[in-house]
């Protein structure tokens, strides 16, 4: 338990992947951490998402190359140091008499997909004709497929181990924890940040520290709200958008592979992957403005998760009553105006608070 008043040489604000790992390795370079979440580590956006390590297949159109490339890099250093946890997935990628890429764009994507990660320790990508991918995938609507690719990527099975071995890593190396301690206040003085005020359901207290990183994923906004006038008028950093997904047990069709498809309705991407003996199916993408600790899906993302579904696997009839439950989160993008949710950039942001010298915060950033 934290004393009344603590001081050290960090304190990061958030126990999702990004607090946890920031703290992991701010504490193995011999600092003095103190990390606060106000529920419980790996409570948020990180326990909500796809639970995939991969590059970004689809950013690559976005010209995000570098962003690709940085997380192609991240997944094979994964791959090395938690074999336990991450794990090769191979996806396979349906083409369809209506899908909007063609094989030629899958190919060339596919190829530099490839050539950004030229020290992989995972296949290929291989192309497909429409009888290997039905034999690989024989619940796809044969009518319509015309051909496909498989490649690989990396799936974390159970991501909320992933932020913890991170946030044990970070004690092991000394870092205090302090899970269900919300920040209060943040303690702003002479153009410098000192610390925070934090509180539990039965205390209440203050730790000091000369940087403080902000890392509450969504919340980051509601982090800064406690600096009060001294950071009144900076602009939002979070403009999220919400990601959901059901979880279902095997229906009529399931595929034995991960799927990544095309919608049918609006063309956004969306993945069909075998989790835990159950199915993930999701993700949506809806901007988001409100307490990200309301987020729940709506019946319309349900409806539009059920009939994508169904359109790549027609005998799925039975999918809505093998639905276990859904799960929602927010992503922490950066506010953007006049560009698609899709197009938003996924890369992380450092925000450096020249109002709070030693402050900053993390906009963004992938398992």
């Amino acid at each position: 338990m934290l004393a009344e008043e603590s001081r050290f040489d960090l304190i990061v604000v958030g126990g999702g992947i990004n607090g946890a790992a920031i703290a992991r390795e701010a504490a193995l370079l011999g600092n003095d951490v103190l990390l606060l979440e106000r529920d419980d580590f790996a409570a948020g956006t990180s326990a909500t998402s796809t639970r995939l390590i991969h590059g970004g297949l689809r950013y690559l159109e976005h010209a995000e190359i570098s962003l690709v490339y940085e997380s192609l890099a991240e997944r094979e250093r994964l791959l090395k140091t938690a074999p336990h946890l991450v794990e090769p997935l191979e996806i396979f990628l349906p083409l369809t008499h209506s899908s909007r890429r063609g094989p030629l764009m899958i190919r060339a994507g596919m190829v530099l997909y490839d050539i950004l990660s030229l020290r992989k320790s995972l296949p290929t990508h291989r192309m497909l004709n429409r009888d290997e991918l039905l034999r690989a995938l024989p619940g796809l609507d044969a009518e319509e497929i015309v051909g496909g690719a498989s490649y690989f990527d990396a799936q974390v099975r159970f991501a909320e181990r992933l932020v913890l071995e991170n946030v044990l890593d970070a004690e092991a190396g000394g870092a205090t924890l302090a899970p269900h301690t919300a920040v209060s206040g943040l303690l702003i003085e002479g153009g410098s940040v000192r610390g925070v005020e934090w509180r539990t359901e039965s205390a209440r207290g203050r730790a000091l520290a000369p940087v403080v990183v902000n890392a509450a994923g969504p919340w980051v906004d509601a982090v800064l709200a406690t600096g009060q006038e001294r950071l009144a008028g900076e602009p939002r950093l979070i403009g999220g958008t919400k990601g959901s997904h059901l979880i279902a047990d095997g229906f009529t069709g399931a595929p034995s592979h991960a799927v990544y498809a095309e919608a049918v309705s609006d063309g956004r991407p969306f993945f069909v992957i075998p989790w835990n003996g159950l199915y993930l199916i999701g993700t949506t993408d809806e901007r988001y403005a409100e307490d990200p600790s309301d987020a729940r899906m709506t019946a319309a993302e349900f409806a539009y998760l059920v009939a994508e579904t169904r359109n790549l696997f027609p005998a799925a009839t039975d999918l809505e009553d093998r639905v276990c439950y859904t799960c929602s989160g927010i992503r922490p993008l950066p506010p953007t105006e006049g560009v698609s949710e899709g197009a938003i950039t996924r890369r992380h942001l450092i925000k450096r608070h020249a109002r709070a010298d030693g402050l900053y915060s993390i906009v963004g950033g992938k398992l």
